[in-house]
């Protein structure tokens, strides 16, 4: 169409292109495209879903199972059964011996020390009131020398006191109640023995009732409070050391069975294939028997050191330790009987007594495996020799009471000399010392020896474990192969 007058064509109308649009959506909406522009119903939707949730998973089972019904879905079942109890077995075993030494390293560098400084603390403690004692009795509540070794005693003491608390772990328990107890009436004695320190030097005779009085307070209230520290803590060593020496048997019993389960496998193996030996099967039994035996020498070690060699040590050191005690109090009592101007002889049931324990005590050191060294053996005559001459002494200080010469009672009790009491008693605690410290170096070595046991166990299981799984699969290849 030309535009009249000029001879240009005209524009497309707006109907024309309206029309062309029209012609266009015809064609994309053709009657094979049409499904596209439709929703899916819901129903198909919901079943398609059910499928993919049930029907897959169903099918795959299937397909498990009929793989698992046939030769090499057996081996695989086989050897992942195997790899599971392997690695279950090897993973007890690592744990349960990682929390033995964890804690037998607790029990070396805490519990032991704990009980070991109750004890420091129980015999400074009745070595500070001999130390008084004897320094009254001597007529040299001044001197260097006697002050020195009492105040020696009671630093020990209060040492010894802050090392056992510091490691009790309960703030509410009766190690605790103990301690508090001790650090309360400390000071009250020892002002007590100060005050008599006081009047002596003045001359007044009431320094003596002071002595008395601290004395009493050690005796009858501070050393039994002491005692029963040092008897908890030590019942708490030889309760964790029997606790972890006792045999793994749960973990064992897991290693032995994943080795049963190695050996049948190997045995339907055998009757599948008809070859007597599969190198990888045979190496994995090698390794997991290599680690039984490891585990079990190492449980026998640890259980033989604990509940054997401890306990050997542990009884004859509780009984120096108590015999040490009875000595002290002895002579305390034996030195306080000449401030007081008492005959001894009142107390002389309780001495012999003292003297039976002592004697009791070094016998249980003599026929145990401690003594194993000529020091051992020398300590130990020496002690028993210090025992016998003390009785002799004693017997001529209530001869001398007896018969009124005081000043000979003095010497025989007090004497700077190789025949006194003094002497006797002196050499009689130091070789009680020297064995109760052997004995508690055999103790600690006790529980080395268990520790070191148990030291790189769990590794080497683990790794036994490790590449057994590995050489059962490497095993196993080789016939699976054979299927494809």
């Amino acid at each position: 169409m030309t535009l009249s007058g000029t001879g240009q064509k005209a524009g497309p109308t707006g109907d024309s292109v309206t029309e062309a649009v029209t012609e266009l959506r015809a064609a994309s909406t053709s009657e094979g495209d049409a499904w596209l522009d439709q929703p899916e119903p819901a129903e198909r939707r919901f079943a398609d879903v059910t499928r993919e949730l049930v029907d897959v998973p169903l099918l795959q089972l299937r397909r498990f199972i009929r793989f698992v019904g046939t030769p090499p879905g057996l081996m695989t079942l086989m050897c992942v059964i195997l790899s599971v109890a392997l690695l279950a077995a090897g993973l007890s075993i690592a744990r349960s011996s990682e929390d033995q030494e964890r804690d037998l390293n607790q029990l070396l560098d805490h519990v032991e020390p704990m009980s070991y400084s109750a004890l420091n603390l129980y015999t400074s403690l009745s070595i500070a009131d001999t130390s008084a004692t004897t320094g009254f009795v001597e007529n040299r509540a001044g001197s260097p020398r006697v002050r020195e070794r009492y105040n020696d005693a009671i630093s020990q003491a209060s040492i010894a006191a802050a090392q056992t608390m510091g490691e009790v772990r309960d703030s509410n328990s009766e190690e605790m109640r103990l301690l508090a107890s001790i650090n309360q009436k400390l000071p009250v004695y020892t002002g007590l023995i100060e005050t008599a320190r006081a009047n002596y030097n003045m001359g007044n005779p009431v320094g003596t009732a002071y002595l008395a009085e601290a004395s009493s307070l050690m005796r009858s209230e501070i050393l039994p409070n002491a005692s029963r520290l040092y008897e908890l803590t030590s019942a708490t060593v030889a309760e964790q050391q029997q606790d972890l020496t006792r045999p793994q048997w749960v973990p064992i019993s897991g290693l032995v069975a994943a080795f049963v389960l190695l050996v049948l496998a190997q045995a339907w193996l055998y009757n599948r294939t008809r070859r007597i030996l599969n190198r990888g099967f045979a190496a994995a039994t090698v390794l997991m028997l290599a680690a039984l035996l490891w585990v079990g020498s190492a449980n026998w070690a640890t259980w033989n050191a604990g509940q054997q060699g401890f306990n050997k040590a542990a009884g004859p050191m509780s009984e120096l330790t108590n015999a040490r005690i009875a000595a002290q109090q002895a002579r305390t009592k034996e030195t306080l009987a000449l401030v007081r101007r008492q005959s001894v002889a009142d107390n002389a049931t309780l001495f012999y007594a003292s003297m039976d324990r002592i004697d009791n005590a070094i016998d249980s050191y003599r026929s145990s495996p401690l003594l194993d060294s000529a020091q051992d053996r020398m300590a130990t005559n020496r002690a028993e020799q210090s025992v016998e001459q003390w009785r002799v002494y004693h017997e001529r200080l209530r001869d001398a009471q007896s018969s009124g010469n005081y000043d000979t009672a003095l010497d025989v009790t007090l004497g700077n000399h190789p025949r006194s009491a003094a002497t006797a008693f002196d050499e009689l605690d130091a070789n009680l010392s020297t064995l109760i410290s052997d004995a508690r170096a055999t103790m600690r070595d006790y529980i080395a020896d268990g520790l070191r046991a148990t030291r790189l166990l769990a590794i080497m299981v683990s790794i036994c474990s490790v590449l057994s799984v590995v050489l059962v699969w490497i095993g196993i290849r080789p016939r699976l192969l054979e299927f494809l």
